[in-house]
């Protein structure tokens, strides 16, 4: 038996850290950010056996994997009943701000049953409740797995799990609107820090919690849709200065390099503009305006490449849990 999964990552633009409770679904943050079209592919093949998993591909390590053959056997003993083999292709760089955990955990989890041939929604609801238990037990990302289930642009107005069918999930409450957007992704080809470095140290919890929220108070007001994509930009960048994080871990020398890159493409107008991805050293390049629709990406790749830094093409994803 075969499954199948590509699930999108995702990038956090403006977070609050809301990790207090001593419930893991209760657990994530207050945030904005977008959905993406790339991310990771697994493929689960299923012999019969005792539960073990072995992985393959270019995965950081099987422990993610395994907590969610763990959490999935909780939820349907009949996972236990097989030995899986897992490939894992990742179709960005981990660990740099662009929520491959997240999309690991909830591909992994969907790969597993359908494998299984459990209904999908059912598989849904399993894999997203299971994936922020994953996520949380590693300290990782806060908010991705709910961010993924809603897809699109989303603001996540409340911290947890989205509450889900069957008695699963928790408290989450998030809102998103999708058109088609264009977008770069960037990254250094070093290695960044894990996610719990920021979330589990004190002080960086206190500025990341204090400026989310500040930027997060205007965003809740009113209707979310496309017609904030100009505030929300605003206020992205806003949070990135305020928490502290655009002076850490040299985000600002990499603003510089994509900004001559830019400029060497072309793009010194302003219709063109660079954000954080938090928390990695990374950053996304969008449309100031979601009217233009001109090709620029390519050459936007391009001239970052020259400049020694890794670059790809995506988009916002409108089902980051089914990708084609």
């Amino acid at each position: 038996m075969r499954g199948r999964a590509r699930v999108g990552g995702h990038v956090t633009l403006i977070f609050s850290i809301q990790d207090d409770s001593e419930h893991l679904l209760e657990q994530g943050s207050r945030g904005a950010g977008l959905s993406l079209d790339r991310g990771v592919i697994l493929e689960a093949n299923a012999q019969p056996g005792t539960g073990n998993l072995v992985i393959e591909g270019d995965a950081p390590s099987s422990e993610l994997h395994q907590l969610v053959l763990e959490e999935l056997k909780i939820l349907d003993s009949t996972c236990g009943d097989y030995d899986w083999s897992l490939t894992h292709v990742g179709e960005l760089p981990a660990s740099q701000g662009f929520g491959l955990s997240a999309a690991g955990s909830i591909g992994c989890a969907l790969a597993i049953q359908r494998a299984l041939g459990i209904d999908e929604d059912i598989a849904r609801a399993r894999s997203i409740h299971v994936a922020h238990r994953v996520e949380r037990r590693l300290s990782g990302g806060l908010g991705d797995v709910a961010a993924l289930h809603a897809s699109g642009v989303e603001l996540r107005l409340e911290p947890g799990c989205p509450q889900l069918r069957d008695g699963l999930g928790g408290p989450g409450a998030v809102l998103s609107w999708h058109t088609e957007i264009p977008l770069v992704l960037v990254w250094r080809k070093t290695s960044s820090q894990h996610t719990s470095n920021y979330i589990d140290d004190a002080n960086w919890k206190l500025s990341i919690k204090a400026a989310g929220e500040h930027c997060l108070f205007g965003l809740r007001e009113g209707q979310w849709d496309a017609t904030r994509w100009s505030e929300l930009l605003a206020k992205s960048a806003e949070f990135a200065e305020r928490s502290g994080l655009l002076g850490d871990s040299n985000r600002l020398e990499l603003l510089h390099l994509i900004g001559g890159a830019l400029a060497g493409a072309g793009f010194a107008d302003g219709k063109l503009v660079t954000r954080l991805c938090m928390l990695g050293e990374s950053a996304v390049i969008v449309p100031s305006e979601l009217t233009r629709s001109d090709d620029w990406q390519k050459i936007v790749v391009d001239n970052l490449e020259m400049r020694g830094l890794g670059a790809a093409s995506a988009s916002v994803a409108s089902d980051a849990l089914n990708l084609h």
